[in-house]
């Protein structure tokens, strides 16, 4: 089997246990790199990452703060500083998918 089929196997496999579509699985990707860095992840970053490559800014923002949040996947916080700021955390979930990922390669 050839290294491009099992990554397409692996992607499917996640999709379809965890509910998530490419655009998802990105923005996960791209926190997970940043928290694995010792990064702090703000929703702002992200918008402005993905907000013309992906989606629409208000689409990334609306799966950052609620589809996301809701699968419970991330959690938001707000800054002490500035409330407009908002935090990106793991959420409950977010090990499970990191651990079948790990299994499955």
């Amino acid at each position: 089997m050839s290294n491009i089929t099992r990554l397409a196997e692996i992607v499917d496999a996640v999709k379809a246990k965890f509910h998530l579509d490419d655009i998802d699985l990105q923005i996960l990707g791209l926190m997970s790199a940043k928290w694995d860095e010792g990064r702090d992840v703000r929703v702002t970053d992200l918008t402005l990452k993905f907000g013309k490559e992906l989606a629409s800014p208000a689409n990334i923002h609306y799966r950052l703060t609620k589809d996301l949040v809701d699968m419970k996947f991330i959690k938001l916080e707000l800054s002490a500083d500035d409330a407009r700021v908002k935090h990106i955390i793991k959420g409950s979930k977010f090990d499970a998918l990191d651990q079948f990922v790990k299994e499955l390669l």
